[in-house]
């Protein structure tokens, strides 16, 4: 045992190792390697973490959930798995697993987070982003700033006109270059040679900030550092004051800050801005037509400023749907004029306010269910101002189209139509061509438990196993008491050699049915090949898919199971005693039994 034990803990190290790397499919199989020598809580909380980091959500919440089984009073397990539950939309159950862990630590910051970012997207509060890792490590400039490729510096140059210049200097482009031709490299190499980009010429991090609209002033270019701040850095106005509606955030607050350049602002516009305030407030309380006075009048004073056009889009949009048309219309021509705009009142129309303007042209065509001209002014909104919200809104534009449109093929009929065709060819014995039927089928009606059941049929036949468990597994989710999907997954069980779990499935369905005779010839040839291995050679096989088991790991690292086993080796009599004696102990001895690990002869 202690063996073991040494290895999980080496196998951990190497994937701590991994993680921080960065290589997080190694990181995986280590910790894989660490579960196979020891159950370990912490084993399947750090390989959720590296599923979480890859997006591969489904696997990090069955790990998650084995951790917070495993040690359910440990309350960074139900981070990982309020977090993967957080990603796969299922708002509920990762409100609800957060709580729990808030019950075991109500001061730990990362699960207040994740409790208030799942509330606020359950109730599709805006800007609800996703909870953040509960073991993140230091920001990397990488991280700050993003990929840099070829268009990132096209868009630096356009959005900071010193960049443009520093282009000129060969230099500095080759300085570039390198940078571009790091993107595929990963891990503290590729940390270090950036940073030494960076210590090398301060122009590299300013033409990375340029790329994502951020104003960094190196000590290279300190003539232009007044001029540039002026042009360059947003004020409140700029910042987006428009009016919140259900897909946008309202930026109004920031007013109470005091802005550097406030002081160099014409009295007209501080005019117009303490207008534009008020009708903010009155949009609040959603009186829709003061605050629309309001913006008006504040385009009396600056009539060539987006904000105060945008705003009164965003009331529109708020004063129903019959008015989207009007929105797109004056979104359009706002586009259309921004550089006169622009020429008559230096940014007025700014690439952080046209992008804007973008932003409220997306948000109607989603609410409108057109989709892909949502997501192309989500993303004509990055050409202009490339910042992390509108990639997030961009992400959840192609989630809801994808959603959209996957509803909107659903079809019971033909889905049925499907089903039949899937179990004339299942009858012919064209095992691919029924899956590809039950496929359509499933696409067509997911809610339907017998579809799985049915495909899961076709995929034992093509000896594609864990699929078919992971079918019927859905099957059984849609209806509990499908007693041909236990049969089913028992005899997968049983072809997998995992002859534990197909006893399991025939009990259960044989407690829904004490007369199912499918269930009861399986159990019997269960217990009959469970007779045979016992008088054969060891099958590795099966001994390797039940140390897989999580359930049989925590029998054999169970103090009291490790002490039966110890006497029933030294002596057989007493062990026999316990087992007799102790109905949990039986039903455990059985399992593993079953499982391959005890021989009883």
């Amino acid at each position: 045992m202690e063996e073991t034990e040494a290895k999980a803990a080496a196998a951990k190290a190497k994937g701590n190792a991994a993680f921080a790397a960065k290589d997080f499919t190694s990181a995986i199989k280590h910790f894989t390697e660490a579960i196979r020598c020891c159950a370990d809580h912490v084993f399947y909380s750090n390989r959720s973490a590296c599923y979480a980091s890859l997006g591969e959500y489904e696997k990090a919440l069955e790990d998650g959930a084995e951790c917070v089984k495993l040690k359910p009073d440990w309350p960074k397990g139900y981070a990982r798995k309020g977090l993967a539950e957080f990603f796969l939309k299922k708002y509920d159950e990762a409100a609800e697993t957060y709580k729990k862990g808030l019950e075991l630590a109500p001061q730990d910051s990362s699960l207040k987070e994740g409790l208030q970012k799942a509330m606020d997207a359950k109730y599709d509060v805006p800007s609800a982003g996703a909870p953040g890792f509960a073991s993140s490590g230091p920001t990397s400039a990488e991280d700050l700033f993003g990929k840099f490729d070829a268009n990132s510096l096209t868009m630096a140059a356009a959005r900071n006109p010193r960049v443009k210049e520093y282009m000129k200097d060969s230099q500095f482009m080759q300085r570039m270059n390198a940078l571009m031709g790091m993107s595929g490299a990963v891990g503290p190499l590729k940390e270090q040679m950036l940073m030494q980009l960076i210590q090398e010429d301060k122009r590299v991090l300013e033409a990375m900030a340029a790329a994502q609209g951020l104003l960094v002033t190196t000590r290279d270019s300190p003539d232009e550092q007044t001029e540039q701040t002026t042009a360059s850095k947003p004020t409140a106005a700029s910042q987006g004051d428009a009016p919140k509606t259900s897909n946008d955030s309202h930026d109004g607050s920031k007013e109470a800050q005091k802005d550097p350049a406030e002081d160099s602002c014409s009295a007209e516009k501080k005019e117009a801005d303490k207008l534009k305030a008020e009708g903010n407030r009155l949009y609040k309380k959603r009186k829709f037509s003061e605050a629309l006075e309001m913006y008006d009048k504040a385009l009396e004073k600056v009539p060539d400023d987006l904000t105060y056009h945008n705003n009164k889009c965003a009331v529109w949009m708020e004063m129903g749907e019959d008015n989207y048309p009007k929105v797109i219309e004056a979104c359009e021509g706002l586009i259309s004029k921004r550089y006169e705009i622009n020429s008559r009142n230096p940014g007025g129309a700014s690439f952080e306010k046209v992008a804007k303007v973008y932003l409220r042209m997306a948000s109607v065509f989603e609410k409108q269910e057109r989709f892909d001209e949502a997501i192309a002014m989500y993303n004509k909104a990055l050409t202009e101002d490339n910042n992390k919200q509108t990639r997030n809104a961009l992400r959840e534009a192609e989630r809801a189209k994808e959603k959209f449109e996957k509803t909107k093929y659903l079809d019971p009929k033909k889905a049925e139509e499907h089903r039949e065709k899937g179990n004339e060819f299942f009858k012919a014995n064209n095992m691919v061509a029924a899956k590809q039927e039950y496929d359509e089928a499933i696409r067509r009606n997911p809610a339907d438990a017998k579809l799985y059941s049915n495909r899961a049929a076709a995929l034992t036949k093509l000896l594609a196993y864990p699929d078919a468990l992971r079918d019927l597994d859905e099957c059984l989710k849609l209806e509990p008491n499908f007693i041909k999907a236990y049969s089913r997954k028992g005899a997968a069980h049983f072809f997998m050699k995992e002859y534990h779990k197909a006893l399991e499935a025939y009990d259960k369905g044989l407690a829904l049915d004490k007369g199912n005779e499918e269930c009861k010839n399986g159990k019997e040839q269960v217990l009959a090949k469970i007779m045979e291995s016992q008088s054969n050679e060891i099958d590795e096989e099966q001994v390797q898919h039940a140390m897989a088991d999580p359930e049989i790991q925590r029998m054999l690292h169970d103090p009291q199971v490790r002490l039966f086993l110890k006497t029933l080796q030294e002596n057989p009599a007493e062990g026999q005693k316990a087992i007799q004696s102790d109905p949990k102990l039986r039903e455990i001895v059985s399992k593993l039994v079953a499982a391959g690990i005890i021989r009883t002869r």
